[in-house]
């Protein structure tokens, strides 16, 4: 029983011995600003522009019939004490059917909009991924961090957001 406790008590002194050694092995470093990445990136601006160009008409229609709607209620409003009561159901119908077309058609707009915009942004940031990878692998970094996250402290040389930036240009 004794010569356990020795071996056990050698292992555990050779163990501290050498562990302080196995800390302080060099680790390479590197911070990512992705925002900044994703505003000076073209290809994030590409997408931008293209998400702008295919939805634009549609948000053109929803204002013109947000125009519409305003012009409809304020006829109804001003001149609501002349009308008879003919006019003002008429009236009302046809604002609560351009105000449901505005309605369903900002829903529609904005769950089309969504959705194209996870799908062109997840290529972008599928294709962001592997040139943080590739430049990690080929300028040897054992660990990338996202800078809006929970880094508090960085020296600058370890900042390879405009490295990145510029083998994605």
């Amino acid at each position: 029983m004794k010569k356990i406790q020795t071996l056990l008590l050698y292992t555990l002194v050779f163990s501290i011995m050498i562990q302080p050694q196995l800390t302080y092995a060099e680790v390479k470093m590197g911070i990512v600003n992705l925002s900044r990445l994703l505003n000076e990136v073209p290809m994030y601006k590409d997408a931008r522009e293209k998400i702008q160009k295919k939805f634009d008409p549609r948000a053109r229609n929803l204002k013109t019939l947000e125009k519409e709607w305003n012009t409809l209620n304020d006829k109804y409003l001003k001149n609501e004490s002349v009308m008879s009561d003919k006019e003002k159901k008429g009236l009302i119908t046809k604002i609560q059917g351009v105000e449901e077309k505005l309605r369903s058609g900002q829903e529609k707009l904005q769950i089309d909009l969504d959705k194209t915009q996870r799908e062109e942004y997840s290529k972008i940031e599928k294709v962001v991924n592997e040139a943080i990878s590739e430049y990690a692998e080929k300028n040897d970094f054992d660990i990338i961090f996202r800078a809006e996250s929970t880094t508090l402290y960085a020296k600058k040389y370890i900042n390879i957001t405009q490295d990145i930036i510029s083998k994605l240009q």
